[in-house]
């Protein structure tokens, strides 16, 4: 395979591609599951909940994947496209791990402000 050729450069041929597609689509379903979850369900667990998740398992995806996928099978000569792809795919890790995060903040001080407000108003 010439991956110096222009169009769509392949990291992964056969099965192994497959695979890597629905893990893919998987992976942008989790964000929109994530997104919806984190505004429909505004409770402090859930959100340090997601923030657990969203700190372990992609990382942990790009490790075993570069180490137990890319290496064994990745197609020769395409070690540059992969490591676009996971520069591309860190960086929307990071963005939603951050509006996890900054979601999470805006939470606790918005219970803050109502413990303070609620305790202001029983004193007489």
């Amino acid at each position: 395979m010439n991956n110096d050729a222009p169009g769509l450069r392949m990291v992964y041929e056969g099965s192994i591609r497959d695979g890597i597609y629905a893990f893919i689509i998987f992976g942008l379903l989790a964000v929109v599951a994530t997104l919806w979850v984190l505004y429909e369900k505004n409770t402090l667990r859930t959100k340090y909940l997601l923030l657990i998740v969203w700190g372990i398992f992609p990382p942990m995806w790009f490790v075993l994947e570069y180490f137990f996928i890319y290496l064994p099978y990745g197609a020769k000569d395409s070690f540059a496209f992969f490591q676009y792809g996971q520069n591309i795919a860190s960086k929307l890790w990071a963005a939603v791990f951050a509006l996890i995060s900054i979601d999470l903040y805006k939470s606790k001080e918005k219970e803050k402000e109502d413990k303070k407000n609620k305790d202001e108003a029983k004193e007489p």
